[in-house]
């Protein structure tokens, strides 16, 4: 059996050798349209990242191909119900460890709250401590709007609590369990927005999702409060948030998503002010390497086996 991994620069060998009896055949870097075509040319199986576009055009031309595997949460990088609907198997990593991106998360919101990158950068380039330019925010007895509760979202409730946060929450599909363990009320999606002073985004990217946070979220939301956004970049307007950044509607915001992360150059975020960015880091820690790549080889496996696992949620097509 063929297989292609595009996008694989770590624990190369562990996967190899978890398959010793088939072609395996590895990219470090992402491969796009023609070229992608050409590689996954004959292969049955197909393991991507977030930055390598499964288009259905791409898949259409890939007769031979059963099953892609995206080694990441989220999967809207590819025609995930087009494949469905050709008889393909998608998979994905269902939950790398919630927790490593919920204390990224938290990392963001102190960074913004204390404004630390600004303050470290003045340190070092004036050579000289000087508090005045970094006012800051504290969090304890702060409301923490989460929006999305899933995995991620209850991983970050959690340590909120930990910081003495009053949470609230919006989502399609309330997690009842999770409120009654945590105690924390749903609301309207637009009732979250203007009763919290800091955000958290945690839904994925569809139709439905797409521009969330868009330029009337922004004006419902607390003038000084802080977004924070380490989901998919597509779940905000960055032109709006630029705006409510530049009018000091929002004290700060902290990102780890861009639109189009793969030409990110002309993303009108990296001229935004009172922003800090990380390059879609949240989940990468040297724990969750490993737990991606065992899950991978578990889902090509069982795939292989007749029993697959780890399938995309067909209620995000």
């Amino acid at each position: 059996m063929k297989m292609v991994f595009t996008e694989l620069k770590n624990h190369v060998d562990l996967i190899k050798n978890a398959f010793p009896d088939d072609e395996i055949v590895v990219y470090d870097r992402p491969l796009e349209g023609a070229e992608l075509i050409r590689a996954a040319d004959g292969a049955q199986v197909l393991s991507v990242f977030i930055y390598t576009n499964v288009s259905k055009e791409i898949i259409d031309s890939l007769r031979e191909l059963k099953l892609i595997v995206t080694r990441s949460v989220g999967f809207d990088h590819i025609a995930a119900k087009h494949a469905i609907e050709r008889g393909i198997t998608v998979c994905h990593v269902p939950d790398y460890g919630s927790h490593v991106v919920a204390e990224h998360v938290f990392a963001l919101m102190l960074a913004v709250a204390r404004r630390i990158p600004f303050a470290d950068a003045h340190v070092k380039r004036e050579r000289k401590f000087d508090f005045q330019p970094f006012l800051g925010l504290e969090l304890r007895d702060k409301t923490l709007g989460v929006v999305g509760t899933g995995k991620i979202g209850a991983a970050v409730i959690g340590i909120a609590l930990g910081f003495g946060m009053r949470v609230i929450a919006f989502d399609v599909y309330e997690n009842k369990s999770l409120q009654a363990k945590y105690g924390f009320p749903y609301l309207p999606l637009e009732e979250v927005l203007s009763k919290s002073d800091f955000i958290t985004l945690h839904v994925p990217l569809t139709s439905e999702t797409h521009h969330i946070i868009g330029a009337s979220a922004f004006r419902k939301m607390k003038r000084g409060s802080v977004l924070i956004n380490a989901s998919r970049g597509g779940v905000v307007d960055s032109q709006a948030l630029r705006e409510a950044l530049e009018s000091d509607h929002l004290w700060g915001a902290g990102v780890d998503v861009l639109e189009d992360e793969a030409h990110p150059e002309d993303d009108p975020l990296l001229e935004a002010p009172n922003l800090i960015i990380t390059p879609h880091s949240a989940f990468f820690t040297k724990e969750v390497l490993v737990r991606i790549a065992a899950t991978t080889i578990d889902s090509i496996r069982n795939f292989k086996s007749g029993k697959p696992t780890n399938r995309v949620p067909l209620e995000y097509l």
